[in-house]
């Protein structure tokens, strides 16, 4: 609205003013949008992903011990390292490609992306490719087929370079014995272990074992670690906040090697560093300040009492299996024999600690509390993958509690 003066005149120097102040104000609000902007620009920039990998079972080729014991590990120490993490158990092909799919489809650019692998790999024609659990066991003369029905490292790295992932943090536990060799005879791929890597900027990538070496598995058949020689050394070192990332590569070769050497074996993990500045994992912080992804896990501070009517925890000194109700829930078939005469409160217990096992966070705070008294209990996810024989037992069990 124009204002007059009483002769009827316009009054400029109101319009003026009335003008101006909007004009502040548009520029306040425009200011304050790229301030918002780049804060929120920011904070997507220091995302923490990983994508985490074991394959054990096998189909056609020699199965494995403890890569998805590892891929468990991995997932927890980096989830407690402020990473969201994907695990992937045992994946073929098609799952493989999917859940990556969704993992890369996840990074935004300026993201920090880790990805571990457990399992088969091997080299062709200098490049390595992962070995998805349902990979046919192939001719020498098939090399191109199992190309393609394998996973791409260099694909890998690429694909997450260009959603603009700022770091990528690859180690590759697969430098197994080849899955593919014939004795006597041309193998399909190298003969053992990985290939050198060609890394773009921006990457740094561990091997379990050096080129041409053979990562163990175990240092005997009584090993009772769950994990491989390389994953046992690699984790504690990675969450030490005094260790760069090149530190815990050093400090885990010498551990590797020494290892294996008290078993007449040689083994010398090998990394290869494509970054500029040094990663501190463990204190959040790749070349300058950043911030860790909160972890979903709330925080009890004081917890509350168990109900009387929980089964007891086992004695402080117990072996593991005395630790569950049912030890063998995850390899063996409950029947209906063994429910009967259970409790209400033993059968929910029962069947969550099918869940427990691997490693899954409770809402419930008396299931958190009854969990965290066993040492073997490391929760590191909500959604927690179950084999068919598990599934089963849950559904069973849960018809008891009906």
């Amino acid at each position: 609205m124009r204002l007059q003066s009483k002769g009827g005149r316009v009054n400029s120097r109101a319009e003026h003013w009335g003008l101006a102040g909007e004009t502040m104000r548009a520029l306040r609000l425009f200011g304050i949008i790229a301030v918002l902007w780049l804060v929120a620009d920011t904070a997507r920039a220091e995302s923490h992903l990983a994508f985490v990998v074991g394959n054990d079972a096998y189909r056609n080729v020699n199965p494995l011990l403890k890569a998805v014991n590892d891929s468990r590990a991995v997932g927890r120490s980096l989830q407690q390292l402020g990473f969201r993490v994907t695990l992937g158990e045992n994946l073929a092909w098609r799952d493989f490609v999917e859940k990556f799919s969704i993992f890369e489809n996840s990074i935004q650019p300026g993201d920090v992306a880790f990805l571990f692998y457990s399992g088969h790999g091997v080299e062709i024609d200098g490049a390595n490719y992962l070995i998805p659990i349902d990979a046919p066991k192939v001719a020498p003369e098939q090399q191109s087929l199992l190309k393609d029905v394998s996973i791409s490292t260099d694909n890998l790295i690429q694909r997450l370079k260009a959603r603009g992932a700022r770091t990528q943090i690859v180690v590759l536990d697969a430098c197994r014995e080849n899955p593919f060799r014939q004795a006597g005879g041309r193998s399909v791929g190298g003969a053992r272990g990985l290939a050198g890597a060609r890394l773009p900027g921006g990457v740094f990538m561990i091997y379990s074992a050096g080129v041409g070496e053979v990562a163990l598995d175990r240092l005997s058949d009584n090993d009772a670690n769950p994990n491989s020689i390389f994953t046992r050394s690699f984790l504690p070192l990675l969450e030490n906040p005094d260790n760069s990332l090149i530190q815990v590569a050093k400090q885990t070769r010498t551990a590797v090697k020494s290892l294996a050497a008290s078993i007449g074996q040689t083994q010398s993990p090998a990394y290869y560093d494509e970054l500029d500045g040094e990663i501190f994992l463990a204190k959040g912080s790749v070349s300058s300040p950043i911030t860790p992804v909160p972890q979903t896990l709330p925080v009890v501070t004081t917890p509350p009492a168990v109900r009387s009517d929980f089964p007891p925890p086992p004695p402080a000194q117990s072996n593991f299996s005395r630790d569950f109700i049912f030890p063998d829930s995850d390899r063996i078939r409950l029947t209906r024999d063994m429910l009967v005469g259970l409790s209400a409160a033993q059968l929910r217990v029962a069947r969550n600690e099918i869940y427990a096992r691997r490693g899954r966070y409770f809402k419930d705070p008396m299931l958190a509390q009854y969990f965290s008294r066993f040492s073997w209990y490391r929760p590191y996810t909500w959604d927690v993958p179950l084999n068919g024989i598990e599934q089963a037992n849950v559904a069973l069990i849960a018809s008891f509690e009906r």
